[in-house]
C-alpha cells in the first residue's frame, strides 16, 4: 500500500499546482488578453465537451476500475480489455460528435451573441469531445494499472501549462481567434496522445483483440454497475457545468457573462479543493470499514473529516471573502459585477465541506443507490432554480441556485446518515471552530489597508493566518487536524 500513499501525495500536490496555474490563466491572463465573449466561448465549449464526453462514456470510467481485477492477466494482454475500450470509445465518441454536428445550427441559436462566436467556432467541439472520451477511458485504464500520477499530471498540470503558453503567445503575438481556438482544443488532444505514449512506453498499450473475454454473467453485472455509476457521476459533472450553459442560453450576449461567471466561480470553487483531496484519501478507508461493519471507525472518520474540512475550508473562505474586492481590481472593470458570485459559491462549498464525508459514506454503504437519487435531485433543483434565478438576477442568480442545490441535498444526506445509521458529524469542537471563524470575519473589515490590491491581499492573508491557527491551537483543534492527517497516511501505508 506504500505506492498508494505516495501516489495520493503526488496527486494532491499536482492538484494544488494546477489550482495555482488555473489562477494565473483564468484570473490574470485570459481576461486581460481575450475579449470577454471570446473567453466565455472557451469556457462554454469545455463545459459542453465535458458533458458530451461523460454521456458518451456511459459510466465506463468507474466500471473499468471496479472490474479490472477480473481482466487482469498481463500475459493475455488483460484479456483484450483495452481493445474493447478503444472500440467502445470510438463508437460512442463518433455518435456524440455526429449529434453535436447535426445540432450545431440549433446550438448556435441557443448560444447566439452579437459576434456569433459559437456559430463561427463551435464546431471545434467535435475533436475536443473525441479527445475527452478517449482520455477518460485511458485514464481509467491507467488508474486500474495503479498508474494514477501520469493522468493527473497531464490533466491537472500539463494541460494548464500548455494553456498558459498559448495565452502568453496570444498576448505577445496575436493570432486569428480561429487559430487560437484550434490550438486551445489541440491542447486537450495532446494530453490524450501523451497518455497513450505513456502507456505504450510502460508496455501497457497492448490491443489484444484476439484475447478479448467478456462472459455473459460478467457482462450483465457490468451493465448494471455502469448504469448506477453513470447516473451518479453524470449528475455531478452536469451540475458543475450547468450554470455556464444556462447563463449562455438565457442571457443576452451570454458568452460575455459566462466569462464573468467563470472567473468568480473559480475564486469560490477553490474552497472545495481540500474536500476533494480528503475524499480521495478517506474513501478507501470507508470502503474497508463498511466491509467489516466497523461503525466506530466510520463515525470517527465522519466527525474528524467534518472538523478538518470546516477548519481548512473556513480558512480559505476567509481569505477569499476578505480579498474579493482586491482580486477583482486586478481584472478588467466589466468583471466587477461578478464579485458577489465568488462569495456565494465560496459559502456553498464551505457549507458542503462542513458535512465532511457524507457523500463518500453513502456511496460505500448498502444505501449506495441513494447517492444516485440524491445527485439527480440536486441536478433537478439546480436546473429549476437556475432557470428562474438567472432570468431574474443574472449570474448572481446562478450562484444562488448552486448554493440552494448543494446545501439542500447536503442537509438531506446528513439527516439520512443520522436517521439510518446514527452518524452525526458535529460536536462541541464544531461550535468552537465556528466561533473562531465568525470572530475573525468580524475583525477583518477593521484592518487598516494600504490601498494597493496586491499588498492588501498579502496583508489580510497574513493577519487571518496569524489569528486563526494560533486560536484553534489554543482551543486544542490543531492536534485533531494533525492526528487525522497522520491517521489517514498511516492507514494507507499499512500492508494490505
Amino acid at each position: 500500500m506504500g505506492i498508494i500513499a505516495r501516489q495520493a501525495t503526488i496527486n494532491t500536490l499536482l492538484a494544488y499546482a494546477g489550482i495555482g496555474l488555473g489562477f494565473v490563466n483564468v484570473v490574470l491572463l485570459y481576461p486581460q488578453v481575450l475579449r470577454a465573449d471570446e473567453f466565455g466561448l472557451t469556457r462554454l465549449v469545455v463545459s459542453i465537451a465535458t458533458i458530451a464526453a461523460q454521456l458518451a462514456q456511459l459510466g465506463a470510467e468507474n466500471t473499468v476500475i471496479r472490474y479490472f481485477p477480473y481482466f487482469r492477466d498481463a500475459e493475455r494482454k488483460h484479456r483484450g480489455l483495452l481493445s474493447m475500450l478503444l472500440l467502445f470509445g470510438t463508437v460512442t465518441g463518433l455518435f456524440a460528435v455526429t449529434v453535436l454536428g447535426a445540432f450545431h445550427g440549433l446550438l448556435s441559436e441557443v448560444f447566439a451573441d452579437r459576434n456569433a462566436l459559437y456559430s463561427s467556432y463551435g464546431l471545434i467541439l467535435l475533436p475536443l469531445v473525441l479527445a475527452e472520451v478517449f482520455f477518460i477511458l485511458l485514464r481509467s485504464y491507467s488508474r486500474s494499472l495503479r498508474r494514477t500520477v501520469q493522468p493527473t499530471f497531464l490533466r491537472e498540470f500539463m494541460l494548464r501549462v500548455m494553456q498558459t503558453v498559448l495565452i502568453a503567445v496570444q498576448a505577445l503575438h496575436p493570432m486569428p481567434f480561429g487559430l487560437f481556438m484550434s490550438l486551445y482544443a489541440g491542447a486537450f488532444l495532446v494530453c490524450t496522445l501523451l497518455l497513450v505514449a505513456d502507456l505504450h512506453r510502460a508496455g501497457h498499450f497492448q490491443i489484444g483483440w484476439k484475447e478479448r473475454w467478456l462472459p455473459g454473467r460478467l457482462r450483465r453485472s457490468i451493465v448494471r454497475y455502469s448504469g448506477f455509476t453513470f447516473s451518479a457521476s453524470l449528475a455531478g459533472i452536469v451540475l458543475g457545468n450547468m450554470d455556464q450553459l444556462m447563463i449562455g442560453a438565457l442571457l443576452g450576449d451570454g458568452l460575455r457573462y459566462v466569462a464573468h461567471y467563470a472567473v468568480a466561480f473559480y475564486f469560490g470553487s477553490v474552497i472545495a479543493a481540500p474536500g476533494r483531496a480528503l475524499q480521495q484519501a478517506a474513501v478507501p478507508l470507508l470502503a474497508d470499514a463498511w466491509k467489516r461493519r466497523d461503525m466506530p471507525t466510520i463515525d470517527s472518520l465522519y466527525r474528524r473529516s467534518s472538523l478538518v474540512q470546516l477548519l481548512v475550508s473556513g480558512y480559505l473562505f476567509l481569505l477569499m471573502w476578505s480579498c474579493t474586492s482586491d482580486l477583482f481590481e486586478l481584472l478588467p472593470a466589466e468583471y466587477a459585477a461578478a464579485a458577489p458570485v465568488a462569495t456565494i459559491i465560496g459559502l456553498a462549498y464551505l457549507l458542503t465541506s462542513a458535512i465532511g464525508l457524507s457523500t463518500g459514506i453513502i456511496s460505500m454503504s448498502r444505501s449506495y443507490l441513494l447517492d444516485a437519487w440524491s445527485s439527480w435531485s440536486m441536478l433537478i433543483i439546480n436546473a429549476v432554480a437556475n432557470y428562474f434565478l438567472i432570468r431574474s438576477m443574472g449570474i448572481v442568480g446562478a450562484a444562488w441556485a448552486t448554493l440552494l442545490s448543494l446545501v439542500s441535498v447536503g442537509i438531506f444526506r446528513t439527516w439520512f446518515l443520522h436517521h439510518r445509521y446514527g452518524l452525526w458529524p458535529f460536536d462541541r469542537r464544531t461550535l468552537l471552530a465556528l466561533v473562531v471563524l465568525f470572530a475573525i470575519a468580524f475583525i477583518v473589515p477593521w484592518i487598516a489597508l494600504t490601498g494597493h490590491p496586491v499588498w492588501d491581499i498579502l496583508l489580510r492573508s497574513a493577519i487571518i493566518t496569524a489569528l486563526l491557527w494560533p486560536a484553534v491551537h489554543w482551543l486544542g483543534l490543531v492536534p485533531e487536524l494533525v492526528e487525522f492527517t497522520r491517521s489517514v497516511r498511516r492507514r494507507l501505508s499499512a500492508p494490505s
